[in-house]
């Protein structure tokens, strides 16, 4: 073959290479994007293997010299030593102070920002949980096989409650074959107070879609609308209807190059056309809860906080920085720290030094929909700790706390936390003070462990003069049994001298698993009685 045929097979096969990777990769068409720089930076890599290849073939002709080859090893060295001056122009070794003040933090007011809370609005269903009861609502759907529920499961907020909410997917390749023109039919709605989930199935199908393949595929989609925009995070909301929708968001670098990259519009995609509608912050409708990922939130507040002092400060004495426990303890979205107040979805995580003290020095709220974050100074129990302290309730019961959220309790900064047992299933719930953690307590309803714990913080309502009154008895312990009535320990009591039995909870304290016969004890109890058997509200030892 001539060289002109084995050249022009090899730019053939060049630009066939590179429509596909566009296809597949749908980068960005921007220069300020690192993905475009990747996908050019591949493609002249191909170039110069279906080149080389040919140039070889055709070494032993008169005259033939590798002049492609030279070209395209030409322009990969360019676009490799333009892509790194590139990204060194918004690096933070030079860039550190604008990178700090990309986002400004507000100064929050506790009382006034959070919501305080009754054992009716506390939401109680962490993703984890979310999925446990989501995943069981599709097996009556016709060809339920052929979906499965998404893991995202958002907290958001529709006709005035509290929801996790979830799209189906399909579950493979060729499950969308099968699937693709009865689309998706639905998503999942799981109560975030009472645990109900609902399977709910849309009047139109869902047919754009973050697991559809082709022209179906939703990032697809928006590249064909938007073929220069950057995309961060794309959530499935749904409007006040229940019509399904994603938020998009769309960055753009603000430092050199490729640094610096910051939110500035948002598109929204309905889920069953396709159609795309391109919003600025201040203009997202008013059911939209979820704009900003949490992720992008932390990374900004990372900034902020990381170099105060300086780049040089952040690598080496680390003074005066702060880090966020979420950042630094959790990966991707687990939603474990969404609570609502205000009527509003906010994320929280505390705030930690950077030497890794076992505290927190405050902590903040981000707001997934207007972008605003928020510090409040309070010094405390970091959250390991708080779930710890709650673990050790029922250390004998084996149950995990959730990572906790952040409530307002009469005014009082407190940890919340569930207790799961290890199918992941909610058997018990905690609160636990911020400042002082060996204030804690765990019940097995709200409205339980909510009294105990404003009892325990001295918030508790007066005791009426007309409820009964406690005695005490103190003396050696001449016997004491131990029970498990409805998952409950009991521990029973037998006094040397007296001979009732006197029944206290594990609640009351669970170093009595540690008592034994011959321990002197102080117990406090009720003057009634059933059977004999005394109901201890207090014990001391």
């Amino acid at each position: 073959m001539s060289k002109i045929i084995i050249r022009l097979i090899s730019a053939i096969l060049t630009i066939a290479t590179a429509l596909i990777l566009n296809y597949v990769a749908v980068p960005a068409w921007n220069i300020r994007s690192g993905g475009f720089w990747c996908y050019i930076i591949v493609t002249l890599v191909s170039a110069l293997i279906y080149f080389g290849a040919g140039e070889f073939y055709l070494y032993d002709e008169e005259d033939s010299k590798p002049v492609c080859s030279f070209i395209t090893i030409g322009l990969l060295a360019f676009v490799l030593v333009s892509s790194i001056i590139c990204g060194f122009t918004g690096a933070k070794l030079f860039n550190a102070d604008r990178y700090q003040k990309l986002i400004s933090i507000e100064n929050g007011n506790f009382s006034t920002d959070i919501t305080e809370v009754s054992d009716t609005n506390i939401s109680t269903v962490d993703v984890e949980t979310a999925k446990n009861l989501g995943d069981r609502t599709i097996g009556t759907i016709i060809n339920a096989s052929w979906y499965e529920v998404d893991d995202e499961y958002n907290l958001i907020i529709f006709k005035g409650k509290a929801y996790r909410v979830s799209v189906l997917n399909y579950g493979g390749y060729f499950k969308f074959q099968k699937a693709k023109v009865a689309g998706i039919p639905g998503y999942v709605l799981v109560d975030a107070v009472t645990q109900e989930a609902t399977y709910i199935e849309t009047e139109k199908p869902i047919l754009y879609s973050k697991s559809a393949y082709f022209s179906k595929d939703l990032k697809r989609t928006l590249r064909n609308n938007y073929p220069s925009y950057i995309f961060e995070s794309m959530f499935f909301e749904i409007d006040d209807e229940g019509y399904p929708y994603y938020i998009v968001s769309v960055k753009s670098p603000k430092i050199g190059t490729f640094g610096g990259k910051t939110i500035d519009a948002f598109i929204i995609v309905d889920a069953c056309t396709g159609n795309c509608q391109e919003y600025k912050p201040e203009e997202l409708p008013s059911w939209v809860d979820h704009a900003y990922g949490i992720n992008y939130l932390t990374e900004m507040t990372y900034n902020t906080f990381e170099f105060v002092n300086g780049y040089w400060n952040h690598l080496f004495s680390e003074t005066g920085i702060y880090r966020t426990t979420y950042f630094y303890k959790n990966s991707g979205f687990d939603g474990y720290n969404s609570i609502v107040s205000k009527g509003k979805v906010v994320f929280y995580t505390g705030l930690t030094p950077a030497n890794g003290a076992e505290s927190n020095v405050g902590f903040i709220t981000l707001n997934p929909k207007t972008g605003k974050i928020k510090k409040y100074d309070y010094a405390g129990a970091e959250e390991a700790s708080a779930q710890a302290a709650a673990e050790g309730l029922v250390q004998n019961l084996g149950y995990k706390a959730t990572f906790p959220n952040m409530l307002n309790v009469d005014g009082i900064p407190t940890y919340f936390m569930c207790l799961k047992d290890n199918a992941g299933l909610i058997q018990r719930f905690s609160f636990c003070n911020v400042k002082d953690y060996s204030k804690v307590v765990e019940a097995t309803t709200l409205e339980e462990a909510l009294k105990l714990y404003k009892e325990k913080i001295g918030k508790a309502e007066k005791i009426d003069n007309n409820q009964e009154e406690f005695l005490e008895i103190s003396g050696i312990i001449e016997a004491i049994y131990r029970a498990e009535i409805d998952g409950n320990t009991f521990f029973y009591y037998v006094i040397e001298g007296n001979d009732s039995l006197f029944e206290s909870s594990i609640k009351n304290g669970s170093k009595q698993i540690t008592l034994k016969e011959g321990d002197e004890v102080m117990i406090q109890y009720s003057e009634c009685s059933e059977q004999g058997i005394y109901s201890v509200s207090r014990i001391n030892f």
